[in-house]
């Protein structure tokens, strides 16, 4: 029977006849940056991702295969290096394991963003990272709101899901590796395969011209020096910063050189909230915690929180090079959230400024044909945002909805896009129904929740689709606004009650859960009675009464519910929550 490609690479890496030269066992520039894009295109996005942010990363900083088995979820922003013109963030990974680390101490290796947007393994970490939250649903940061230890155990590298508590085999990633290289578009001929990428670095960094004893602190080759090298400088991921300059690309002289144009574009608070909807609540909460010394302190939890906000601000600062390189095929349009962002106007705008200030800052100009090409992808994300837009959700069996991931894969309108655009032509007011595709038939909380955080039922968050909507100038009716304003109150005073007591979602969530189930509230009732009792009502309020003597609207026959009356409700499920001794 014939070898599968990959099975073919596998027996050139490992021939006795391959060339035993440096270059044989190393990566030169141009196959680093190959490998890369063919992870990135690679049709399994888990596989494909995963070896993109386990090549740059082990690369920069010189993981051995056993570390790479064993990476965890123990990431932290360690501090922004004053280097001039631009500080340099260094983000550390830790890793209290492998064969080379027999005390089990917890060393830390350094990465910081490349000059190059397409060598910056900051960019392919956030890849990897924001698709295990966004499509993988990994629990990590609901497990550390949890304060529950177990997130602890999640791998950062891993082929599958189910295997991501578990330590990886040698043939779990080197597989992986293997099948993204045999799709390069030029045979890879290598002597090594899972030390590949210690090899490059370690060449790379004698190339600069680096001393022996960075080398040997960079690849934690030091524990043979005493004190210092196996207690002292191992826990330190600025104890081979020099080595870090070095492959970020910026040379020996990173210090007085540290400058990339997309990191001085700032990325709005929003943006970063879509791709991780809770973090700056868990992390508040965390905080708080840790700080309080109410329950377990985790700040290895506090720092992985931190430290995927950052990721999720370099995401988007590479956004830009991701979709020129790989236009509709880049794998986080199949976020919807990502997909209208990108085809708004403010991001046509972000985008122009991070190509302004790479053409600013950046030694080696960005491509003449960037522009272009940035044009021609740009144009083809707003159509498949617009189309996503107006087809999310049919009124009354009007339109089909499409999926967003089938319109990404054609690159080409469907076949009712063109209608569709036309009837959006004509329809300058939207009702909210149609533009934000609101759920309907709700029924629990939970489901309320979820529908105005993350979105429900395939449609993203009303919030993001109504600004979306109003970028595009559709103002929305009356009838839009109220409905919106009625579903923003539950879950934002749900979120407000988890920060206040400190409490995980899922208890605050349980309170009114548990106040509809006593007192046979419908979700349209307990929506209306959190809204009449919101804390701050607006000032033009139609009624006249004072909030405290309204009433919630009722079906007939149905006994009235006054606002004190229903604050009492609540007051009393809080506290019957705050005594169970449930784990949350």
């Amino acid at each position: 029977m014939p070898l599968r490609s990959h099975e073919r690479c596998m027996l050139v890496c490992c021939s006795e006849e391959a060339d035993p030269s440096c270059s044989a066992s190393t990566l030169s520039n141009e196959e680093y940056a190959s490998l890369l894009e063919a992870a990135m295109r690679y049709p399994d996005k888990q596989v494909g991702l995963c070896v993109a942010a386990m090549v740059s990363c082990g690369l920069a900083a010189g993981f051995r295969s056993d570390d790479l088995q064993d990476t965890r979820y123990f990431m932290e922003l360690i501090c922004s290096v004053p280097a001039k013109p631009l500080p340099m963030q260094i983000l550390a990974l830790a890793n209290n394991a492998g064969k080379a680390n027999q005390d089990a101490q917890m060393t830390y290796a350094a990465l910081a963003n490349h000059r190059q947007p397409h060598l910056d393994c900051l960019a392919y970490l956030s890849q990897l990272v924001l698709y295990q939250l966004n499509v993988s649903k990994l629990p990590l940061l609901a497990l550390i709101y949890q304060n529950n230890t177990s997130w602890r155990s999640y791998r950062m590298f891993f082929r599958d899901p189910s295997m991501a508590t578990r330590k990886q085999t040698y043939y779990d990633l080197s597989t992986m590796l293997l099948k993204v290289a045999a799709t390069m578009p030029d045979t890879l001929v290598k002597t090594k395969v899972m030390h590949l990428m210690r090899c490059s670095g370690t060449v790379s960094l004698a190339a600069a011209a680096c001393s022996m004893d960075v080398l040997r602190v960079w690849g934690r080759w030091a524990r043979s020096e005493g004190v210092v090298g196996k207690s002292y400088l191992p826990k330190s991921p600025l104890s081979a910063l020099p080595a870090t300059g070095v492959l970020a690309g910026f040379g020996g002289n990173f210090m007085t050189n540290h400058a990339f144009g997309r990191g001085t574009v700032a990325v709005p608070v929003k943006w970063i909230d879509s791709l991780v909807p809770h973090a700056r609540v868990i992390l508040q909460a965390v905080r708080l915690r840790n700080r309080t010394r109410t329950g377990k302190a985790d700040f290895s939890g506090q720092h992985c929180v931190e430290s995927t906000l950052y990721l999720a601000e370099t995401f988007w600062q590479s956004s830009p090079f991701m979709l020129q390189r790989y236009g509709l095929g880049w794998w986080a349009l199949q976020l919807p959230t990502v997909c209208f962002i990108v085809g708004s106007s403010s991001f046509r705008q972000f985008e122009q400024q991070v190509m302004n200030a790479e053409l600013e800052w950046n030694a080696r100009p960005l491509s003449p044909q960037m522009t272009e090409a940035f044009d021609k992808v740009s144009k083809q994300v707003c159509s498949l945002s617009e189309q996503i837009a107006h087809l999310q959700l049919s009124i009354n069996g009007m339109m089909q909805p499409v999926h967003t991931q089938t319109a990404a894969n054609l690159s080409m309108p469907t076949a009712s896009s063109s209608n569709t655009q036309a009837w959006a032509a004509t329809s300058p007011r939207i009702e909210l129904e149609a533009q934000v595709g609101l759920s309907s038939g709700l029924s629990s909380v939970h489901q309320a929740v979820d529908e105005w955080f993350t979105g429900l039922h395939g449609f993203p968050a009303p919030p993001l689709l109504c600004e979306q909507a109003i970028q595009r100038g559709q103002r929305l009716s009356k009838k839009a606004s109220d409905n919106l304003s009625r579903r923003r109150h539950l879950p934002l005073r749900i979120q407000a009650l988890a920060t206040d007591r400190c409490w995980p979602l899922k208890k605050a969530l349980a309170v009114y859960e548990l106040v509809m189930q006593r007192h046979s509230l419908s979700l349209a009732e307990l929506r209306d009675a959190v809204r009449l009792s919101s804390p701050v009502r607006h000032p033009d309020a139609k009624g006249g009464k004072p909030a405290q003597s309204q009433h919630v609207n009722r079906s007939p026959g149905l006994p009235l519910i006054s606002i004190s009356q229903f604050a009492a409700w609540v007051q009393q499920a809080t506290d019957d929550i705050a005594s169970m001794s449930i784990s949350w």
